[in-house]
């Protein structure tokens, strides 16, 4: 059949093209992004990076309404190093870290997340840049009820939503009934005020969190060490080449322990990376 439109032909070719045109720029601005990630974060001149904002003394609000902590410094130094001039921070939570970086929201998470094979599927992750003691917390007049996992079971337990504690209490600890918390602050505080029986924390955090706030609540006994990195989209080489060369540099100038004992009350993380991250 003839078509009533003159130059249907001229017609269908422009609409075509058009199509193609506007396919690519939204292919771009979504999830997949043409190029290789270090050469696009250089160029814009801005590396996103996510954290909870919640997690003292990782990341926080100051009184200042300024965004402060270890690993907000460990961002900034990072830029620094990979030759990119800003860094624009995200707010984020364990759970949803890595839907984030599949979304394109944010170009790196430097949160503590825990390397896990699970995790290992979905994203990438730099070498370690914490080493950290995980503990179980409970009010002091209930330490001496909790001196294994065994003791945990039919007790509330508190962890943040998203983290490995989670999963460690859902898959380790049969009987146990875990509560999930937007952050660590809130959970240790259900404890503290007996709206769980205990919780498991990173052991500096958790001790961190109770002096800042006046929170009665003890280390119970620790359940051993985690080593945590900082994750972005699978399959980025040049970009883990290069976040792995710069983290490796903190550690050996003094850097990473410069910037741990200012926020970890005089712990140096590079000295317990040396002893557990091998």
């Amino acid at each position: 059949m003839r078509s009533n439109f003159p130059n249907s032909g001229w017609l269908t070719v422009a609409v075509l093209g058009l199509l193609a045109v506007g396919g690519i720029g939204l292919w771009q601005r979504g999830g997949a992004q043409a190029g290789d990630l270090l050469s696009r974060v250089r160029a814009a001149g801005v590396l996103r990076v996510a954290n909870t904002q919640a997690s003292p003394p990782w990341s926080m609000i100051d009184d200042k309404k300024q965004l402060v902590g270890f690993d907000v410094d460990v961002a900034y130094e990072l830029a620094k190093r990979l030759g990119i001039p800003k860094v624009e921070f995200v707010a984020g939570r364990f759970a949803d870290f890595i839907a984030g970086i599949e979304a394109n929201k944010y170009d790196i998470v430097i949160s503590g997340q825990t390397v896990t094979e699970e995790r290992k599927k979905v994203v990438d992750f730099s070498i370690p840049y914490q080493a950290i003691s995980v503990s179980v917390f409970t009010r002091p007049s209930r330490v001496g009820q909790f001196k294994s996992l065994e003791d945990l079971s039919g007790k509330r337990v508190a962890v943040t939503s998203g983290s490995t504690q989670e999963k460690f209490v859902r898959e380790k600890v049969p009987g146990a009934i875990p509560k999930t918390y937007e952050n660590g602050t809130l959970a240790l505080m259900d404890v503290a005020f007996g709206r769980a029986d205990a919780g498991l924390f990173n052991r500096f955090v958790g001790a961190y969190l109770a002096q800042k706030n006046g929170l009665l609540v003890a280390p119970a006994f620790d359940l051993g060490v985690e080593l945590n990195a900082m994750s972005f989209r699978k399959g980025e080489a040049a970009f883990k080449a290069a976040v792995d060369k710069a983290l490796a540099d903190m550690i050996a100038d003094g850097t990473l322990t410069a910037i741990s004992k200012k926020w970890l009350g005089g712990q140096d993380m590079a000295a317990a990376l040396a002893k557990y991250a091998k």
